[in-house]
């Protein structure tokens, strides 16, 4: 079941903090209530790697350290295993996107990462050079202090000018960070996504030590409904947590770990 259409909504804080306690209220009550998700599946051949969930897999290095061998071996590994993209820094993605093509795997990469806290028109250059660049994929952290200064009308502009200046040459995922945010600001910042016309959010553990959970997208997933994508980021390193992030809602995993996941590790 999804949530009716909140896009072009009146973003006013009052409005948002009352979905958002109905939401936790609602969820509550439902805690235990699973939700269907594009990529849910379950089931896998014990002697091969499981094919399914490799085409809802990011394979991610968006690190400090990253180095040019490594974006050979991340894209050689999303070759063979079938993942949906390669997420690089934004330095790499060029090499990427040309050691990818042709190969329908894509290049990812994000803008202010990761802290969100550049203007809106750098943020906005940002994304016109990625996708210069060959970038199709795009995290899009939101701006954490203008969320706890409840300066929300800013916040969906920001999002609505990347928004505009991707066009449909790129997707592009809003950031809910685990780690810096009370689970109330992470239900308003997906609504607030939601609201604003992101057709994608990135749940992502940052500073979180357990990493994504169930629980984290089952939230998420209450508060959304089904007209928006999720992608599960951070802590996931086995098959076990894959199955259960996508059997609790997410659409998308990004994770370093891919290979070891998709091969049952």
């Amino acid at each position: 079941m999804g949530a009716p259409s909140r896009i072009n909504d009146d973003l006013n804080i009052n409005r948002i903090n009352s979905i958002v306690r109905e939401v936790i209220d609602n969820y509550i009550k439902t805690k235990n209530r699973t939700f269907n998700s594009s990529g849910r599946y379950i089931t896998h051949d014990a002697n091969s790697y499981d094919k399914k969930l490799a085409k809802v897999l990011e394979h991610s290095m968006i690190i400090p350290n990253a180095t040019a061998a490594m974006v050979e071996q991340f894209c050689a590994e999303a070759v063979r295993y079938g993942f949906v993209n390669v997420s690089v820094p934004v330095c790499f993605v060029k090499m990427a996107a040309e050691l990818l093509k042709g190969t329908g795997v894509k290049t990812s990469s994000a803008v202010s990462f990761p802290y969100g806290n550049t203007t809106t028109r750098m943020k906005v250059e940002e994304t016109l050079e990625i996708i210069n660049l060959g970038g199709v994929e795009i995290d899009l952290p939101i701006n954490i202090g203008m969320l706890k200064s409840d300066d929300v009308q800013s916040i969906s502009r920001e999002i609505k000018s990347v928004l505009e200046a991707a066009g449909q040459r790129a997707l592009i995922k809003v950031v809910v960070d685990l780690g810096q945010l009370t689970r109330e600001e992470q239900i308003k910042i997906a609504l607030i996504a939601q609201m604003s016309g992101a057709p994608f959010l990135k749940v992502a553990a940052g500073s979180k030590p357990d990493g994504v959970t169930q629980e984290d997208i089952k939230m998420i997933r209450a508060a959304v409904g089904s007209n928006i994508g999720i992608k599960a980021d951070g802590g996931i390193r086995n098959h076990e947590a894959a199955v259960k992030v996508i059997e609790a809602g997410a659409n998308r995993i990004g994770a370093s770990r891919s290979v070891k996941i998709v091969t049952f590790g």
